[in-house]
């Protein structure tokens, strides 16, 4: 794997290490609307899988998107991406939303490993495009519109490390208030 996308995930397995499946499923201060540990990582999976489709798409389309890159997108990049900052307070999209996969009750040792074998295809998909198209603009983001590998690579990593924080938010969250869950 990319080294930069491998020193998140593994960031992500030493945090997640240490959860047993019942941890991993607590909210922050028991508030069911924020995302428990299980949670957010199913949302990164989501992200993963939906630039998986699009580069699937790319590799079988045989060429790089057309789509052109707008000021706007550039100004967006510039702003967040490229400063290795990820827009705060917006909701993610509908398709990335936990909630979506039908996933059983994992551990933080059994989401790193999930994690990691999402982020491990996905970035094969971007080893095979770069391959195919270069170092140029080959697949379309939704907000920063048409990004090269290296580029896909660090808004993964960008978007990550923000969702890495907020992971050791829920942990400390759930250590101070002292929730315990019952595994019986």
């Amino acid at each position: 794997m990319n080294p930069v996308l491998d020193s998140v995930q593994q960031s992500y397995a030493e945090m997640l290490g240490g959860l047993d499946s019942a941890r991993a499923q607590l909210h922050p201060a028991g508030d069911s609307e924020q995302w428990s540990a299980q949670n957010l990582v199913e949302h990164l999976v989501l992200t993963y899988r939906s630039t998986a489709v699009v580069l699937e798409e790319r590799l079988q389309k045989g060429r790089p998107t057309q789509a052109p890159i707008t000021q706007e997108h550039l100004l967006r990049w510039n702003r967040y991406i490229g400063a290795g900052k990820f827009p705060a307070g917006n909701q993610a999209p509908e398709r990335v939303k936990p909630g979506q996969i039908s996933l059983p009750v994992l551990s933080g040792a059994e989401l790193a490993s999930l994690q990691r074998t999402e982020l491990e295809a996905m970035d094969r998909l971007l080893d095979q495009c770069c391959e195919k198209f270069g170092a140029q603009p080959m697949a379309s983001h939704f907000a920063f519109g048409p990004l090269t590998v290296e580029q896909w690579r660090e808004f993964h990593a960008v978007h990550s490390r923000h969702h890495l924080a907020q992971l050791s938010r829920i942990i400390a969250s759930n250590q101070v208030s002292g929730k315990t869950v019952s595994t019986t």
